[in-house]
């Protein structure tokens, strides 16, 4: 399900022509390589467990060769420094004080001017049927997460020292929450 999801996420957003995108909690590598595929002039550094990162595939392409770097380590404990964070289907994992634990520690290693991207479902208002809605029904009946809406996002950036400065939608359920620095 996620690989389908990768070049419409990264065709969505306007990347910076240089910089460091890190891709927190970011599994095998899939959205990291679909985003350096496209952006010649960024670096990549994959950050996850290192039993995760034992199977990445940022080396099947030629194309990024010599621009990314793995990065082992704990999103609750800290993150590599960076320009761009991306955080896909992680937040939607956990309760709103483990989410604002992982958003400080993005804040808090994000180079000025820097922008943290949450890549989850955003719950639009209102009581029509949406993709969203069945997701946050089935996170908050297996894990202690849930799906958000746009003023929950506000909210919890607000907690951490951060500002939704907006929501873009993509071609899938997924929106790209854009936050930076209060």
């Amino acid at each position: 399900m996620s690989d389908t999801e990768n070049a419409p996420l990264a065709a969505a957003y306007d990347f910076p022509a240089v910089g460091t995108v890190v891709d927190v909690g970011g599994g095998h590598g899939g959205l990291l390589l679909e985003v350096l595929r496209r952006h010649p002039g960024l670096h990549g550094v994959l950050y996850d467990q290192p039993h995760v990162l034992a199977g990445h595939r940022l080396d099947s392409e030629q194309a990024v060769t010599g621009r990314w770097t793995l990065a082992d380590g704990d999103f609750f404990t800290a993150v590599p420094p960076g320009d761009v964070y991306l955080i896909k289907r992680i937040l939607h994992d956990w309760d709103d004080e483990r989410s604002a634990v992982i958003l400080d520690n993005c804040r808090r290693a994000l180079r000025p001017g820097g922008r943290i991207l949450v890549l989850d479902a955003v719950v639009p208002p209102g009581n029509a049927p949406h993709q969203s809605k069945a997701l946050d029904l089935m996170m908050m009946a297996s894990l202690v997460g849930r799906e958000r809406t746009e003023a929950d996002f506000t909210a919890l950036f607000e907690a951490t020292g951060l500002r939704l400065s907006r929501v873009v939608p993509t071609d899938t359920v997924l929106s790209v929450v854009e936050a930076v620095t209060a």
